[in-house]
């Protein structure tokens, strides 16, 4: 049986990473849960789980500023101390809640900086892989990587629904501060060449934004005169309209289970497994017709979110998970077309203004769902979000370009290109 497992899966500082990875997605899942469920103990108001999810949201949006200054330090140096400087951070929250006390704007601070802190380690994770297993493993290195991270937050989100109602958020938090500690040690045993490329590539500030805007305006051009725009739009009104649900999750979820903190964890991972089954299911749905695909399946969506507002704990949960399934699909799919249709020299700046642009979003959907949950109970934009996705499938439905998309493997990205 061992024969089947690639040698590399051995190699120590593989071994070493994978582990960290594991040890990361474990702190990460209960920090996920305790930080939003802290933030709405300490103000007992969804505006400030808004306020929260835009500080994490607007790290993501500045990850292109964060992620070229991995190449101003040693790989391992940056991994290490990176990871250590986020356990010194999260520990001061038990710290000063058990002695001075807690503000709210200060773990919001917190949840910013530790955020654009994931930010630049994320990018040197991936940076070292080939350096570890080589660049003919990388294909498999990153499917053993990404079943971690994937599989593991639907298990680990849910445990940390679990654990918060056992122990409370702020003991939750310092788990996940001494996990990262553990990650420190982990990868301070790191003994991989540290490539020299990465110090010739290393630039000033100004030279690297000059590049990457340069690059980006080459992406803008490349695609004006296809359908990626439109994907572009759809991706940015399903974030933004999931954002303004998922800011009130937190107090949704305290309604359903009758002030149950585990609740938030369950619907957090029902989403996380809704989006597992899209993507598990795309390659046996890539035959049908993408258009008809798109607009069945999110008016779907549509109508069990709205269920999912309205209905009681257990069915509720079941709707938001079958809900998420769509979500999977359209991201899988979407992806691929482009891996498959755009030119390879393109494929990374095409990439970069969909992310950036579904991030871009986010903060101000993070916004506009605190202040809806302020303004009305939080089940409002739970259901505000059902209706989204039904007016999303119907914006579909009145496009001809759109809704007349044959299957994704005959779908035309460039169709302007083949007039």
């Amino acid at each position: 049986m061992t024969t089947k497992i690639k040698p590399f899966v051995f190699e120590r500082n593989f071994l070493i990473l994978l582990t960290g990875v594991f040890m990361n997605g474990l702190g990460s899942g209960i920090y996920m849960v305790a930080a939003m469920l802290l933030v709405f103990n300490l103000s007992g108001s969804v505006l400030y789980s808004g306020f929260a999810f835009f500080a994490i949201s607007s790290a993501g949006a500045l990850a292109f500023l964060i992620a070229p200054f991995a190449n101003y330090a040693k790989y391992k140096n940056g991994l290490v101390y990176s990871n250590l400087i986020k356990a010194i951070i999260l520990f001061t929250i038990p710290i000063m809640h058990y002695t001075i006390g807690l503000h709210v704007w200060y773990v919001i601070v917190l949840l910013f900086i530790t955020a654009l802190l994931t930010q630049y380690t994320y990018p040197i994770e991936s940076t070292i892989l080939p350096v570890i297993v080589g660049k003919d493993h990388v294909v498999e290195a990153n499917s053993y990587l990404q079943t971690i991270r994937e599989s593991m937050d639907i298990a680990f989100i849910a445990g940390a629904g679990i654990i918060i109602a056992v122990i409370g958020t702020v003991p939750a938090i310092a788990i996940t501060a001494v996990c990262l500690v553990l990650v420190t040690i982990l990868y301070a045993f790191f003994n991989f060449q540290q490539p020299e490329m990465s110090r010739e590539k290393a630039q000033s500030v100004g030279a690297a934004a000059n590049g990457y805007f340069k690059d980006l305006g080459a992406g803008f051009s490349y695609i004006r005169n296809s359908l990626i725009p439109k994907m572009i739009f759809s991706i940015v009104f399903i974030n933004v309209a999931m954002v303004i649900m998922t800011t009130n999750l937190p107090a949704f979820s305290l309604i359903k289970g009758n002030g149950a903190e585990a609740v938030y964890g369950f619907y957090l991972a029902s989403l996380s497994l809704g989006v597992l089954i899209g993507t598990i299911l795309s390659p046996k749905l890539k035959h049908i017709d993408f258009g008809k695909l798109v607009i069945v399946t999110f008016a779907g969506t549509g109508v069990m979110w709205i269920g999912t507002s309205t209905l009681p704990v257990v069915p509720s949960m079941i709707l938001f998970c079958t809900g998420a399934v769509s979500i999977g699909i359209l991201n899988i799919l979407v992806f691929s077309a482009i891996q498959k249709q755009v030119e390879t020299a393109f494929i990374g700046r095409v990439v970069t203004l969909l992310t950036s642009a579904a991030s871009l979003g986010m903060p101000a959907g993070a916004l506009a769902g605190g202040f809806l949950g302020e303004m009305l109970s939080p089940e409002i934009p739970v259901m505000i979000c059902g209706i989204s996705m039904i007016v999303f499938s119907l914006f579909w439905l009145s496009s001809s370009v759109l809704r007349k998309l044959p299957d994704i493997e005959r779908v035309n990205l460039f169709y302007s290109k083949a007039a």
